[in-house]
C-alpha cells in the first residue's frame, strides 16, 4: 500500500510541476515579447528555462539523491533528445531555422558537463559555477548570433506601449501560481521517489535517469509539436538547443553549488556516454540536414527505446 501511495504522490507531484511550469511559461512569454528578440532565442530562453526541472533536482539534492536530482539534467536531457524530439518529427517535419551557434553551443555544453563529472567521478561547488558561467556566456553569444527582429509599425509600438497594469498584473500572477505550484510538487516527488525506492525495490539511478527525467520533460513534446505545426520551427529548435544549454549548464551548476552531487559508476559508463550519443545526432542534423522528417524521428524514437531496454537490464542485472 505504501508503495501505491508513494506511486501516486510522485506521479501527482509530477502532474503538479507540470502544471505549474506551463503557467510560468506563459508568464515568460508574455514578460519576453515585450523585448525585440529573435524566434529561436525566444524559443532558448523561454521554452528552454526548465525550472521544474531545477526545483526538482534541488529538492532531491537537499534530500541526499544525488541520482534523482542527477535524473533531472542528464535523464531529461536524453528523453528530449530522442522521445520528445523523435515524436515530433513524426508527427510534423521541422525545417532547420536556427543559426549555426545553436548545435555548436550544445556541444559545448554537453562536453563542458561530462567533463565534469567525469573527471572525479562528482560535480563540485566550482565545477558547478563555472558551468553556470559557461551556459550565461553561451546563451549571450547565441543572443548575438541570432537573428534580431523588431516591431515594424508604429500600430505594434502602440500595443506595446499601451500594455499597462492590468497585463503586468497577470503576469506576475502566473510565475508566482507557477512557481508555488513547481516548489509543492518537487516536494512531493522527493517524498514519493524515498517511497518507491524503499518499498518496490527501483534503483535510485533507474528512478532518476528514466521516471523523473522522462516525468520532468514531457511537456518538451508540446512545446515543439504546436509552433512546428504553426509554421515557426525556429522556436522548437530554440527549445532544444535552450533546454540542453540550461539543464547541462545552469541546472547542473546551481544543483552542484546547492551540494556536490556525486554520479553513480552506472551514469560514468552509460548514461553519460549514450548522452553524447544522442546530442552529437541531433547537432549534426541542425548543422547539415534541411528538413528532417519520420527518419530521424523513428530513429530518434528507436534510441529512447534502446536506452530504457538497457536501464531496465541494468537495473536487474
Amino acid at each position: 500500500m505504501s508503495g501505491l501511495i508513494g506511486a501516486l504522490v510522485l506521479v501527482g507531484g509530477l502532474a503538479l510541476i507540470v502544471w505549474g511550469a506551463e503557467r510560468f511559461t506563459d508568464g515568460a512569454l508574455r514578460a519576453a515579447s515585450r523585448f525585440a528578440v529573435s524566434a529561436f532565442y525566444v524559443g532558448a530562453v523561454v521554452s528552454g528555462f526548465e525550472p521544474e526541472n531545477l526545483v526538482t533536482g534541488a529538492a532531491a539534492a537537499v534530500a541526499h539523491l544525488p541520482q534523482i536530482a542527477l535524473g533531472t539534467v542528464i535523464g531529461s536531457a536524453v528523453f528530449l533528445l530522442t522521445a520528445a524530439l523523435g515524436l515530433t518529427l513524426l508527427l510534423v517535419p521541422l525545417p532547420v531555422a536556427a543559426p549555426r551557434a545553436g548545435p555548436i553551443a550544445m556541444l559545448i555544453i554537453v562536453a563542458l558537463s561530462a567533463g565534469a563529472i567525469w573527471t572525479d567521478g562528482a560535480v563540485r561547488r566550482t565545477e558547478g559555477s563555472l558551468l553556470v558561467l559557461a551556459a550565461l556566456g553561451l546563451m549571450t553569444w547565441l543572443y548575438r548570433r541570432s537573428v534580431v527582429f523588431r516591431p515594424k509599425t508604429e500600430a505594434e509600438r502602440g500595443a506595446r506601449a499601451r500594455e499597462g497594469p492590468t497585463a503586468a498584473g497577470k503576469v506576475v500572477g502566473l510565475l508566482v501560481a507557477g512557481t508555488g505550484a513547481k516548489l509543492l510538487g518537487a516536494e512531493l516527488v522527493v517524498w514519493g521517489a524515498r517511497s518507491l525506492i524503499s518499498v518496490a525495490g527501483l534503483s535510485e539511478t533507474f528512478l532518476g535517469m528514466v521516471v523523473i527525467g522522462a516525468g520532468e520533460s514531457l511537456e518538451e513534446t508540446a512545446r515543439m509539436v504546436t509552433p512546428a505545426r504553426r509554421g515557426h520551427p525556429e522556436l522548437a529548435w530554440g527549445n532544444v538547443v535552450g533546454t540542453v544549454l540550461v539543464l547541462l549548464g545552469f541546472n547542473l551548476g546551481v544543483l552542484a553549488m546547492i551540494r556536490p552531487l556525486t554520479a553513480d559508476p552506472l551514469v560514468l559508463r552509460f548514461h553519460l556516454p549514450y548522452l553524447i550519443g544522442c546530442a552529437a545526432i541531433v547537432a549534426a542534423t541542425l548543422l547539415w540536414a534541411r528538413t528532417p522528417g519520420r527518419g530521424l524521428g523513428a530513429l530518434l524514437i528507436a534510441l529512447y527505446g534502446a536506452y530504457i531496454a538497457a536501464n531496465l537490464f541494468f537495473m536487474r542485472g
